[in-house]
């Protein structure tokens, strides 16, 4: 099986969510939406508003995962999907350290 052979849309697709809505406009605009809203409880010192938003960002990071994962085989081309789980991931993976690397600044202060 290559890396590209879960990507070929099968008649079982049908009904998915298409993915560039589920990675843009679930994905890229609502995160960055609650990134903001994270930084900017930083930087006025509402750290129970930064707890928050944290425990938010994980729940949602472990919801658009799989999310973009299962509409991937609705792209265009199959290079599409693989990009859009690969940048997915790593935007996770991104979003995990972050939240524990400055929730332990946070719990230093």
């Amino acid at each position: 099986m290559t890396a590209t052979a879960s990507l070929h849309p099968t008649p079982d697709t049908q009904g998915r969510s298409r993915l560039w809505n589920v990675f843009w406009l679930q994905g890229v605009i609502p995160s960055n939406i609650l990134w903001a809203v994270a930084l900017w409880g930083l930087a006025n010192q509402r750290t129970t508003l930064v707890l928050a938003v944290f425990a938010v960002l994980l729940l949602y990071t472990g919801w658009i995962i799989p999310a973009v994962w299962r509409a991937a085989p609705t792209a265009r081309t199959p290079n599409l999907g693989v990009a859009a789980r690969g940048l997915t991931v790593a935007w996770g993976l991104n979003t995990v350290l972050l939240i524990f690397f400055l929730t332990l600044q946070l719990v230093a202060q």
